[in-house]
């Protein structure tokens, strides 16, 4: 054992080799925590984004359903991604499809289509606005 001893003592440098491994060590410890933190956050995310679709279609139900002859009315919202959401930005809307029984009425139908657009942000290319059954 003290033969080892001074093997070690008789290396140049030894410090910066131990400091090395020692550096290497924390890094990969690092790292795995870094990569199981990650994994879970993405799911966090996926119910994340599912709530904010939910809560967004269930306040613009509200809303709709408030506009003059539009009846009783559903929203559908289309996230363009869900997974991919950091912990402070929500992810973009890609499309909304409402489904109104008095969208038959061309009134009715525009200003649901203007409602949608001014209160998502989204272009009207990407809502569709349907009759419902009365």
């Amino acid at each position: 054992m003290s033969k080892l001893f001074e093997k070690l003592k008789n290396i140049k440098h030894i410090e910066i080799i131990i400091a090395i491994i020692f550096g290497v060590i924390l890094l990969m410890i690092y790292l795995s925590t870094f990569s199981n933190s990650s994994i879970s956050n993405n799911s966090s995310a996926a119910t994340t984004a599912s709530a904010y679709s939910t809560e967004l279609e269930d306040r613009l139900e509200g809303l709709l359903s408030n506009i003059k002859g539009a009846g009783k009315v559903k929203v559908m919202i289309v996230l363009k991604s869900g997974t991919e959401l950091s912990s402070t930005t929500l992810p973009e809307i890609a499309s909304c499809i409402v489904v109104a029984e008095g969208a038959d009425d061309l009134n009715v139908k525009l200003n649901i289509l203007k409602a949608v657009e001014s209160a998502i942000s989204v272009p009207t290319t990407n809502i569709e606005v349907l009759v419902g059954n009365k």
